[in-house]
């Protein structure tokens, strides 16, 4: 019985738009598909696809850019949100219906086109295509970063890990501003979940924009934060992925704190399993960079007993050892 009235309600819908369709643009002749004369594998639309999109083809073969074809690119993005052509035809016909308009009214027509974009965008939120056009309406419009950072937030706070929205904000951020408080928000995401490796790419991603990250300062602060994450949880490997990220451009020497860590957990009995592995693997590179023989034949060492305790890398730490003492140090800090 859901079923029945499921195909209804499709029928009825896909009835009205067929007739929208038809009274709206009685004055233009549908452009079907073109399969060819002998389709292979025809695709099996939905009800009232090929309808809306013969109409569609035929307007953008024309050019037209009136508010019909904009009802009619709402139409075909009603069916296919990821349609490209679509949304780069919306933005077109805007600009040119508004073209002559006042400040006031074009800023209008952009309000309203960003109101339906966070309406499609909230049904769609994994698509490139819904996002790239908020950016454009939102370039249009010079607005503040404000209202825009909290629309990201709200979206992270639903899927912490959204690549897209993560995208978004740092264009947000790049474009329009609104640093002062990207450190507090992160921080609040990884306060949630440490291993939210979108948040600390984030953090690096600020330090990019607004530190030196050839401050060493700036690198025994971050060493310093890190530090905090691995010791609540030795075996989550974001903090110790983020430490070498800001460490490794300086030099490990240049931050004798990074070996301090790893020697002080391997030391006592807070670090077991993974996170004895990953301060051993850090150690390794520590010992290695700095070019003394004894340290480098404790590197050998380390390696070896790597082999037992993270044995599904066995292969790889038998290749670590054999490359200790290969490479000098390159860090701009070395003597």
């Amino acid at each position: 019985h859901g079923a029945a009235q499921a195909r209804s309600s499709s029928t009825r819908a896909c009835v009205q738009t067929k007739y929208m369709l038809d009274a709206t643009f009685s004055d233009l002749e549908p452009l079907p598909q073109d399969d060819g004369p002998v389709p292979v594998v025809r695709i099996a639309y939905p009800d009232g696809f090929e309808e809306v999109m013969s109409y569609f083809r035929r307007v953008v073969v024309t050019g037209e850019c009136s508010q019909r074809t904009l009802q009619l690119s709402a139409e075909v993005i009603a069916h296919n949100a990821a349609n490209y052509t679509a949304w780069q035809y919306r933005r077109r016909c805007l600009e040119a219906m508004h073209s002559g308009s006042s400040n006031a009214a074009r800023e209008q027509a952009w309000r309203e086109e960003l109101a339906f974009c966070t309406a499609r965008g909230r049904e769609n939120l994994k698509n490139y295509q819904v996002w790239f056009h908020r950016r454009s309406c939102l370039a249009r419009l010079g607005s503040g970063p404000e209202a825009e950072l909290e629309f990201v937030a709200e979206i992270l706070r639903d899927d912490s890990k959204n690549y897209h929205a993560w995208g978004h904000r740092q264009w947000v951020l790049s474009s329009c501003g609104g640093w002062e408080g990207e450190a507090a928000f992160v921080e609040g995401l990884l306060e949630e979940d440490a291993r939210n490796n979108s948040a600390w790419n984030q953090r690096y991603f600020l330090l990019q924009h607004t530190a030196d990250l050839s401050s060493l300062s700036v690198a025994e602060g971050e060493v310093d934060f890190a530090a905090r994450y691995i010791a609540a949880a030795p075996g989550n490997p974001s903090p110790w992925n983020y430490l070498r990220g800001v460490v490794e451009p300086l030099g490990y020497s240049a931050v004798p704190r990074v070996r301090l860590l790893c020697e002080g957990l391997l030391a006592g009995d807070a670090a077991s399993g993974a996170g004895r592995v990953a301060a051993m693997s850090l150690l390794v590179d520590v010992l290695d960079e700095g070019g003394d023989p004894a340290e480098q034949e404790r590197a050998r060492s380390l390696c070896d007993s790597l082999e037992d305790l993270d044995s599904l890398r066995e292969a790889y730490w038998q290749w670590r050892r054999s490359r200790v003492g290969a490479q000098q140090p390159t860090s701009p800090y070395a003597q």
